[in-house]
């Protein structure tokens, strides 16, 4: 085994390990955490930890990129 077969090796194992550490986290919950919302959240964003759904995490996206274009500190 040369040395870039042990750099693949060793690539491989860091992703084995990192998506065995993603499959160990908490799921995110059933419905959204924003207080006036509480719609269901989808299995796809619960399993990579969503807590908002798709319309309070765009519009929290929105008013983030609303913020950061307004020129205030």
């Amino acid at each position: 085994m040369d040395i870039i077969d042990q750099a693949q090796a060793r690539q491989q194992q860091d992703i084995d390990i990192a998506l065995a550490a993603r499959k160990q986290r908490a799921r995110g919950p059933a419905n959204c955490t924003n207080a006036d919302c509480g719609e269901a959240i989808s299995e796809l964003r619960r399993d990579m930890g969503a807590h908002l759904c798709i319309d309070c995490k765009r519009a929290a996206q929105l008013r983030a990129r609303l913020w950061a274009g307004s020129g205030r500190d």
